[in-house]
């Protein structure tokens, strides 16, 4: 495996790790997580691709600078990234907060000849306060009492919020034996900086990105205490596409690529064989 650090162009250093050959998938995660969350994928694919994880700023082991929380600079450090490790032909897919960084991704960098192959947006929205009726994230409709709630539990006391957070991703609420470290990972990114990122996921629309996306783009989604009725949203969102293709899951929650890991595994291989 080959790991490191990258710095971008604001100075912050973005951590990576790359294993395999072939195709590059690259692997981008949620709020509060890392890219330790794609272990079993990082497994499963390496023998048919060239798999690549990143830690978005302020998460996992990139570097906590106070600047640049924002999805378009997120986009910029993957695209950085990606520049430095001068990958071609990719496919580059990003999971909840991740899913808006790849429409922010296609909208600044997309169009560049050779890079990018095809998409994946992993159980996600491209604008949580939508009040459109296919959003099924908690807080559509400009749910500002929500938001505040969401800051408040953070603020008083992040740890309970952490283990509550962590519960919300597996379909039936209960986190697994074994698996305390998503806690983990989740306290690592930085109180006042997860706040500030937050906000600007939630208030950045990207729903007018889905329709102007020229590549084929796989789209997954499992209903979970995160979205209630993701398997809609997620048919919905492949609809708004032009090459657009929805695989369901019924059993992994927010987790699929987890929990279901071979069934998820599988679908990126049959996605990247028709490209």
């Amino acid at each position: 495996m080959k790991s490191g650090l990258v710095k971008v162009s604001d100075g912050a250093h973005i951590y990576y790790e790359m294993e395999g050959s072939g195709r590059p998938v690259v692997l981008i995660h949620g709020w509060g997580c890392s890219g330790r969350f794609y272990k079993k994928n990082m497994e499963g694919l390496k023998d048919r691709f060239t798999v690549v994880t990143i830690d978005l700023r302020g998460h996992g082991r990139s570097s906590k600078g106070i600047d640049g929380y924002r999805i378009d600079r997120l986009a910029q450090d993957i695209h950085e990234v990606i520049m430095n490790l001068d990958l071609h032909d990719m496919i580059l897919m990003g999971w909840s907060m991740g899913g808006p960084t790849m429409l922010s991704y296609w909208k600044q960098f997309g169009k560049e000849e050779g890079r990018l192959a095809g998409l994946g947006l992993i159980d996600m929205t491209p604008f949580p306060f939508s009040s459109g009726a296919w959003n099924s994230h908690g807080l559509r409709d400009y749910n500002m009492e929500g938001f505040n709630a969401f800051v408040g539990a953070i603020l008083k006391d992040r740890d309970a919020f952490a283990t509550a957070f962590a519960k919300k991703i597996f379909k039936d609420g209960v986190i697994p034996p074994g698996m305390d470290w998503l806690h983990e990972e989740m306290m690592k990114l930085p109180l006042y900086l997860g706040i500030a990122l937050y906000g600007d996921y939630c208030y950045s629309d990207y729903t007018d990105v889905l329709p102007t996306i020229t590549v084929p783009v796989l789209v997954v989604a499992a209903d979970s205490g995160i979205f209630p009725k993701s398997v809609e949203q997620g048919k919905w969102i492949a609809a708004q596409i032009p090459k657009g293709e929805f695989v369901p899951f019924y059993e992994g929650g927010h987790l699929l690529f987890w929990l279901e890991a071979d069934k998820f595994n599988q679908a990126v291989t049959d996605f990247a064989n028709k490209l």
